[in-house]
């Protein structure tokens, strides 16, 4: 039999009989204190299991971070590239608009030349063709059943306006008389003195019919002799066909060789 006198034999006891300090420590703890070592493991055991997914968890981060840091140090390398991009573009468009501008102003000049070239050929043709029509004023006269008796200066057109009525007419209507291409004096079949008032140009239009059907009248005003209206040119407008046909106006076609070669 076991004699406990001390704390020491209480101890040594115990250490002797594991039982009894099984039984001991059931009446010493409480059941929570008797289950803290196992739901202590099941916490480290959890906890173990937590921090290896932690570490997981965190790897994948650190592999997401590093996939980002690589997007983004790629992505301000586009932005980089985008943004010199955008400058050279910036620059190309100012100067294709400089070009343009000047491209602009060629075309205009080189039509402004085409357009004073085009002039000049212009007073070209109608020189050549009054200088012709002029040396074949008798070949009009007699296409038209008259024979040329002389053609008329400008003094010749100022004395007949002159020496006739003139009421109502303005000075650049007479003026524009005075200038008219060509006024031939004829002599009919009867020996009857008859004016042909001549427009020239390379190509006859309504311009031309209306000045020459003009001075037809003013030289019948002026002289009371009876007047004629002619064109001479190369071709004539389509427009002033009907008067041709309708014989209110005739046309006398110049040859083309007469003319220079543009």
């Amino acid at each position: 039999m076991v004699t406990i006198n001390t704390t020491d034999d209480l101890l040594h006891a115990l250490a002797e009989n594991p039982s009894w300090k099984e039984a001991v420590r059931h009446e010493i703890l409480t059941e929570e204190l008797m289950n803290l070592p196992a739901r202590f493991d099941r916490f480290v055991a959890t906890s173990e299991a937590f921090m290896e997914e932690q570490r997981q968890v965190n790897a994948e981060q650190q592999q997401t971070n590093a996939s980002t840091a690589n997007f983004i140090a790629e992505q301000r390398q586009v932005n980089a590239e985008q943004k010199e991009f955008n400058a050279s573009t910036a620059n190309f468009i100012v100067e294709q608009r400089q070009v343009n501008a000047e491209q602009k102003e060629f075309n205009a000049q080189v039509a402004r030349r085409g357009e004073r070239l085009q002039n000049d050929i212009g007073i070209l043709r109608g020189d050549f063709a009054r200088r012709n029509a002029a040396n074949e004023a008798a070949d009009i006269a007699e296409n038209m059943g008259f024979r040329l008796l002389h053609t008329l200066t400008r003094s010749d057109l100022q004395a007949m306006y002159e020496a006739g009525d003139t009421a109502g007419l303005s000075r650049s209507a007479l003026q524009s008389f005075r200038r008219a291409d060509l006024v031939i004096a004829a002599a009919g079949g009867d020996g009857a003195t008859h004016y042909i008032a001549v427009e020239i140009s390379y190509t006859a239009d309504e311009r031309d019919t209306g000045r020459a059907l003009r001075n037809a009248g003013f030289l019948t005003r002026f002289t009371g002799r009876p007047a004629h209206a002619a064109v001479a040119s190369t071709r004539s407008d389509n427009r002033i066909q009907h008067l041709i046909d309708d014989g209110q106006i005739h046309w006398h076609q110049l040859e083309d060789r007469d003319h220079p070669v543009e």
